[in-house]
């Protein structure tokens, strides 16, 4: 399927396995990008040991339960699993819901009743549960009927009760009362009631064409355009070519952003710069650009304004991969994970730095002056290699030569 936009880039993706419900974008992708991180969210996150990242190729094996833990592990939104998206749609205007319970998909529908149903309550993401906390007028519950230990997705884990005390503590930091925050509520079921994990794929509680029409909407920023539903080894090899952000990252960080700055709202109060990253940048830097080539999610930024060079730092954008850091040639990045908690969060970013720019008067380009040289870097760079080249001839005739191109 294909959606197309001629304002907006696209985004591919694709079916890792036939028959399996996992969905990946490689362009989004910490481990596949240029200079690639060492993420290993989604195995580490993997309760069965299916997926893996290596060699520029991503794999499924067989064995992967379509329970989403991965996908909610992902940092970046690289990875999609069919069966969630209903927890992403907002309630029907003037529905009274008094109390959203959410179930997995293996309790039968008879016991369900109106839940919304996953295939893994630890499949649920903890932005998607922070946005159902904002969109809805009360609690949301976790129905655990006791079935984890002994479900191949449960990974001999407990993934609901570390979810929800992982959002319950973001919730509460940020100032909504208790009664607000989502809970896990045992109701103790007999396993034999539960239906197999073949059972659920065969009857998944989202059609196709509604699972895709579902990820169009949710995408406000990108136009998602999903290929062929067949994935080769060489399809998933990454590009070193363009370092481009990836207009996924993007969408995931703000609509992540957006969750808790609406959390915030219901709460009265102002979002914390504590629950964004923080990066600074010292007197040495020379704004070469390298760290908002490398970032893959455009946190960093290289922006003109006038006859000056800004670099500029949006904190929802920022994955706290580290690439900056270890890429900048100066070593002038620093970063913490977590900004200053007495400062509100400032959605418009800030400025890192700021550059006057002057035109060489080799080339005539325009460059960041910072020593006072009369040549761009490349200029000055060939300049250097002639007199290493042609020796102190060349140097004595230097300032002659700066003389004859003014």
């Amino acid at each position: 399927m294909h959606a197309t936009s001629a304002n907006k880039p696209s985004v591919s993706f694709k079916r890792l396995a036939a028959n399996q419900s996992l969905w990946f974008c490689a362009d989004a992708c910490l481990k596949l990008r240029p200079g690639g991180t060492g993420c290993e969210a989604c195995r580490d996150a993997c309760p069965v040991q299916a997926i893996r990242v290596e060699a520029g190729l991503v794999e499924l094996a067989p064995a992967c339960t379509g329970c989403g833990q991965c996908a909610a592990a992902c940092p970046s939104g690289a990875l999609l699993a069919e069966g969630f998206d209903a927890l992403l749609q907002p309630l029907p205007e003037h529905e009274v819901v008094p109390r959203l319970r959410i179930e997995c998909s293996r309790v039968p529908h008879q016991l369900a009743g109106n839940a919304l149903q996953v295939p893994c309550l630890g499949g649920i993401s903890s932005f998607a549960l922070i946005g159902l906390v904002a969109r809805n007028s009360s609690a949301v519950a976790l129905i655990d009927r006791g079935w984890c230990a002994t479900c191949p997705s449960g990974g001999g884990k407990e993934p609901i009760k570390m979810l929800v005390d992982a959002v319950r503590a973001v919730v509460t930091d940020i100032g909504l009362p208790d009664d607000r925050s989502p809970y896990v509520c045992p109701l103790p079921t007999s396993p034999v009631q539960a239906l197999s994990l073949a059972a659920t794929a065969d009857s998944a509680p989202l059609p196709r064409r509604a699972f895709f029409g579902a990820l169009l909407k949710r995408t406000a920023e990108a136009a998602v355009a999903v290929r062929s539903p067949d994935i080769t080894r060489s399809a998933l090899k990454t590009t070193r070519g363009a370092l481009l952000a990836s207009p996924l990252i993007r969408h995931t960080r703000r609509r992540m952003a957006a969750s808790l700055v609406a959390v915030a709202g219901l709460a009265g109060k102002p979002l914390s710069a504590k629950f964004f990253p923080h990066i600074t940048a010292s007197e040495v830097c020379r704004l070469h650009g390298v760290c908002s080539a490398i970032c893959p999610s455009g946190a960093l930024a290289v922006k003109q304004s006038g006859t000056s060079v800004e670099l500029h730092f949006d904190p929802e954008l920022c994955l706290a991969c580290g690439l900056c850091i270890h890429h900048c040639p100066t070593g002038a990045l620093s970063m913490s994970p977590f900004g200053n908690a007495a400062t509100p969060h400032a959605r418009e970013g800030k400025q890192l730095n700021s550059c006057q720019q002057r035109d060489c008067r080799r080339c005539g380009k325009s460059y960041v002056n910072h020593d006072d040289e009369y040549l761009c870097p490349s200029c000055s760079s060939n300049r250097n290699m002639a007199e290493s080249l042609f020796g102190t001839s060349f140097a004595d005739n230097k300032s002659t030569a700066a003389n004859l191109e003014l």
